[in-house]
């Protein structure tokens, strides 16, 4: 329980150097590092979403070699985590031995419907201030795709590919359970009705040009272009629990995690933002052409590496 409070206070006020740690884990992944990560990570999800940019560039630039910079000035003061958001917190990321089994993403809901009240107006200024959001914002909000219609183009086309990724098993766009959320979240505050519903609907496509599947990894990775993009509240909140998973089990594959998370981000910082692009006139184009069109380059997944390993 030490531990546990010892986070909870680091992760409420949100204090040191997010690039410092992960240059320091970067030379060697140690639980205190990792806890301390994570901790930055539940701050910005849960009492600083205006501080998401600060730290995860400079998370991002300690892990993967860039120049790191002091931590910026913290304005305004963090909202306070509660006890019922850390309750669902640890049911998720540490869970009891025997613990009953329940949806990944309704727990999830359940732990962000303990968040405090006013962190929706905050998240919403966190999103307009990322490039271009509030333009891609103005507007109403797209419906839905129509799948029949897309399955009609060529089968090499980008378009007849979304059919296809939008009915695949696991796909947001067609789960139950996120179309059934759809409607209370286009009553959110703008832009996050907007942002939280194209993401849902528009993953899959997103996830076919810039690279991203539907495995475990790739979704890590695709949380954080996500946040990168536009500032998605529901991956800060998902990247808060696997690093917080993480600094509790220690897995083997830690270092690959991170990798993700932090090169997902990147890819999604460096990206033109793909909402609001003018899919129609793409759908008509390869995977390949249409990333060129947009001058994206495809997330370089573990699985695609080790894929290419097996061949040589």
């Amino acid at each position: 329980m030490a531990t546990r409070d010892a986070f909870e206070d680091m992760a409420q006020e949100g204090r040191g150097d997010a690039g410092a740690l992960a240059l320091g884990l970067r030379h060697g992944v140690t639980r205190v590092g990792l806890r301390a990560l994570a901790a930055k990570a539940v701050h910005v999800a849960a009492a600083a979403p205006e501080r998401m940019v600060d730290i995860f560039d400079n998370a991002a630039a300690g892990w993967l070699g860039g120049a790191v910079f002091p931590p910026r000035t913290r304005l305004p003061d963090p909202l306070p985590i509660t006890e019922g958001f850390w309750r669902n917190l640890w049911n998720i990321a540490a869970p009891a031995v025997g613990a009953g089994r329940q949806g990944y993403a309704q727990q999830m809901m359940e732990m962000a419907g303990e968040l405090d009240p006013r962190i929706n107006s905050r998240m919403a200024a966190a999103a307009l201030a990322l490039p271009g959001v509030a333009e891609a914002t103005a507007g109403p909000i797209p419906g839905p795709f129509d799948v029949e219609r897309l399955a009609q183009f060529p089968p090499a086309s980008l378009g007849y590919a979304l059919s296809q990724e939008i009915l695949r098993p696991g796909s947001p766009a067609a789960d139950a359970y996120w179309t059934s959320v759809i409607p209370y979240l286009r009553h959110m505050p703008a832009p996050l009705n907007h942002i939280n519903v194209q993401v849902i609907q528009c993953m899959p496509l997103w996830g076919l040009v810039a690279g991203y599947s539907l495995r475990p990894l790739d979704r890590v990775a695709m949380g954080g272009f996500l946040m990168g993009q536009v500032g998605h509240h529901y991956s800060a909140l998902a990247s808060a629990v696997t690093l917080t998973a993480a600094a509790a089990r220690r897995p083997d594959n830690i270092e690959v995690v991170l990798d993700c998370l932090f090169k997902g981000w990147t890819q999604g910082r460096e990206t033109q933002l793909l909402l609001g692009v003018d899919w129609e006139s793409l759908f008509h184009l390869r995977v390949d052409q249409a990333r060129t069109a947009l001058k994206v380059t495809a997330f370089d997944s573990p699985y695609a590496q080790a894929q290419r390993a097996m061949l040589m």
